[in-house]
């Protein structure tokens, strides 16, 4: 459904019909994908990871819950850093959507980042991956969103974000009230803040976080399940277990074998 793309991932198709298909789509670390389109409409909803969108309105960096919208045939490229990414991706036929309510020109592509947008993506997406939806509950609730999405404008970005990012990021992560001290802000205050602005709370970045640097281990090595588990600050093998199938929906056995499938058999993996 695109041209122009090196995309060397793992496409899992999870639904199909007439004007749509809805994909997870998994991409390795350190992927360029050169500027391509796409010959349907898309919305990408971001799972884990971290890239960079090169679009129409400039370069945005995507490392938290997120959505993307390109029109048919609008030129963007895409550099997948160091964590790789997943996103749950719906292409469709403006006329299909049209079917289900959705009569507003898609005309230009559009970034959502965080607060009550990424709220709504989240729904979407539990939407999207479940097999027992019908064609006319997907598109109603893809209609819903973009309707959502372009009621809310994007606010500005708070000044204390990066500094939570960066102590997040340290090898030695501070508790909520430890890392509110730190920033002069009440705990309670700073939980509220932090999912609102970003999407998901303090403890959904973390276990994100590990489960990304846990993919990472799973793709390129063989060590065992356990060893990968202590390597990325899970409590054990089950908590990682728990926490994969929290954000991945899927374990981590399934995210290994996942590599190996030959590209004929990967819509057989949904």
């Amino acid at each position: 459904m695109s041209e122009g793309t090196t995309f060397q991932g793992l496409e899992i198709e999870l639904h199909r019909y007439s004007g749509a298909r809805v994909l997870r789509v998994v991409h390795p670390e350190r992927q360029e994908i050169d500027e391509h389109r796409h010959d349907w409409a898309y919305i990408g909803i971001y799972t884990m990871g971290r890239y960079r969108e090169i679009y129409d309105g400039g370069e945005a960096l995507m490392s938290g819950p997120c959505a993307v919208l390109h029109p048919a045939r609008r030129p963007h490229a895409d550099l997948v850093e160091d964590a790789g990414l997943e996103t749950l991706t719906i292409e469709f036929d403006p006329a299909w959507l049209r079917l289900h309510g959705f009569d507003r020109c898609l005309d230009r592509s559009h970034i959502w980042e965080g607060g009550g947008v990424a709220f709504a993506a989240r729904r979407l997406s539990e939407v999207l991956v479940r097999p027992e939806r019908s064609e006319a509950q997907v598109g109603e609730a893809t209609n819903r969103f973009l309707h959502l999405a372009f009621r809310m404008e994007r606010g500005s970005r708070p000044g204390w974000l990066d500094g939570v990012h960066r102590a997040l990021e340290a090898n030695s992560v501070p508790s909520t009230q430890e890392l509110a001290r730190r920033m002069d802000l009440h705990p309670a205050w700073l939980a509220r803040a932090y999912r609102y602005a970003t999407g998901e709370g303090l403890h959904e970045t973390l276990r994100r976080r590990r489960v990304e640097q846990a993919c990472s281990l799973l793709r390129r090595s063989e060590i065992a399940l356990a060893e990968v588990a202590a390597a990325s600050g899970f409590c054990d093998q089950s908590h990682m277990n728990r926490c994969f199938q929290a954000v991945l929906g899927r374990t981590p056995a399934r995210v290994r074998s996942e590599r190996f499938a030959p590209p004929a058999l990967r819509r057989a993996l949904a």
